[in-house]
């Protein structure tokens, strides 16, 4: 696009309303052209990872002379700019609609690779809003179209979309695998943003799957790789993933000074739902140094920031955040409340690892109730279920918190066995932070063998 007429597009973008902007499409009949719309979308698709504001305002005026052209094709592509847009900025619900809208209309022109494309960008935005149903039979027919096109590119791009349905409900395993192959498929062709994604999103599975060295490696040439290719908001995205493996590590500095970092840059993007994210992850930290106040305020305010972008799953892990915090400042009653509301906000997330993790979450609080046999019983069903899922970290918490209880019962067999099957799965994971927990229970339940009259805290 020459830069006169990306500049004349930017002032038209920047228009406060639609009378505006006819007003200077009238000045400016030059722009009247779908070549330009299509211009235009492809502007919105290479800008938005580097300035989410402006790609916004390119997409105001794709969509503004499309709707003055009047042609089905432009103002299909347009409204699909404008979704993309919005599912940068955090509006999932916007982008769904108009995602919706330009697939519709691509059907009705017979642009059936332009329905695939369209279908595949939908599914984040669907899945984020808990339309996990939608979001399959989406990829099932964006595959098919692929597919019967012979579209190789589109079809590596739909696995990496498809692997993050799979990694929102905690099927880590299934995830990795696909983002595995949707790597292998875009090597060929080179496509650097593509690429950079699968890596990113193969070094957060290994998080979750507690690989840590993997994950790090991967992160150190996730990092480089999109900062070689120009790519800041991905740049911030290693930083914000990396922060939180440096959490799970015990290197609690490291990982704030790479959470403020990665805020800023989303802040300045404006990235609603990766603040978010960086103000959840920043609660965890905080909660876990007892900052309880801080870490209840920041909570909150993730909270208040996952509902006003409808996001229930992310909604629920601020509440349990807040939860905890509540519990750790004596308001149990108020936390046990918190926590059902969290629950409930799960409820069609279709996501296990997250309901169980509440239960243990909520052991945790009842434990400090001195509810006992609640909180046993909270903590066995899930370490059953982590231990299942091959979910290492999560088991060692219940092991850890099933130890305690053990302890304070006086019953020192059971607790010693806990305490030492919570030691044999750390050998497989690297969590110094754990780690320490771990060998102190130890020491205080060896302390109390030798002192059985002594209470236990």
């Amino acid at each position: 696009m020459h830069p006169d007429i990306r500049e004349l597009c930017l002032q038209l973008g920047q228009q406060a309303n639609q009378d505006g902007r006819r007003t200077m499409l009238a000045q400016h009949p030059e722009l009247l052209d779908a070549s330009i719309v299509e211009s235009l979308a492809e502007a919105v698709r290479t800008t938005v990872r580097v300035d989410v504001p402006q790609a916004v305002v390119l997409a105001e005026a794709a969509l503004a002379i499309a709707t003055e052209l009047g042609g089905d094709e432009a103002l299909a592509r347009a409204l699909r700019a404008k979704a993309n847009a919005m599912w940068f900025k955090g509006d999932c619900r916007a982008a769904t609609e108009l995602f919706s809208q330009a697939s519709s209309l691509f059907e009705a022109v017979g642009k059936i690779d332009e329905v695939g494309r369209t279908l595949s960008s939908s599914i984040q935005s669907l899945s984020l809003l808990g339309e996990y149903e939608a979001a399959f039979k989406a990829a099932a027919k964006a595959r098919k179209i692929f597919l019967e096109l012979g579209e190789t590119l589109r079809l590596a791009r739909l696995e990496i979309n498809v692997a993050n349905l799979y990694h929102r409900q905690n099927r880590f395993g299934e995830a990795l695998a696909a983002y595995e192959r949707a790597y292998e498929e875009l090597l060929p062709h080179k496509d650097s943003e593509a690429i950079g994604v699968a890596l990113h999103n193969m070094a957060v599975c290994l998080i979750a799957l507690d690989d840590f060295p993997r994950a790090l490696k991967l992160y150190e040439r996730v990092r480089s790789f999109c900062a070689q290719n120009d790519m800041p908001l991905l740049v911030a995205q290693a930083d914000y993933n990396a922060a939180y493996l440096y959490y799970l590590r015990g290197e609690y500095t490291r990982a704030l000074e790479l959470l403020s970092s990665a805020r800023e840059a989303y802040l300045t993007n404006g990235d609603a739902y990766h603040v978010g994210l960086c103000d959840l992850d920043h609660s965890e930290i905080l909660l876990e140094l007892r900052l309880v106040s801080e870490a209840a305020e920041m909570a909150d305010n993730s909270y208040r920031r996952f509902q006003q972008l409808e996001m229930n799953f992310e909604s629920a892990r601020s509440l349990a955040n807040l939860a905890i915090a509540l519990s750790l400042g004596g308001n149990f009653t108020r936390a046990q409340s918190v926590f059902g509301e969290a629950r409930e906000l799960l409820r069609n997330e279709n996501n296990q690892v997250w309901a169980y993790l509440l239960d243990l979450y909520r052991a945790v609080v009842l434990v400090e109730q001195n509810e006992d046999a609640r909180a046993r019983e909270y903590a066995s069903a899930a370490e059953l279920f982590f231990r299942a899922a091959h979910l290492p970290s999560k088991q060692v918490h219940c092991l850890l918190l099933l130890a305690k209880i053990s302890l304070r019962d006086r019953d020192i067999a059971r607790a010693t066995a806990y305490s030492d099957r919570a030691l044999e799965v750390l050998e497989t994971i690297d969590m110094p932070n754990l780690a320490h927990q771990a060998r102190f229970l130890q020491g205080q339940i060896l302390e109390a063998s030798s002192n059985p009259g002594r209470e236990t805290k």
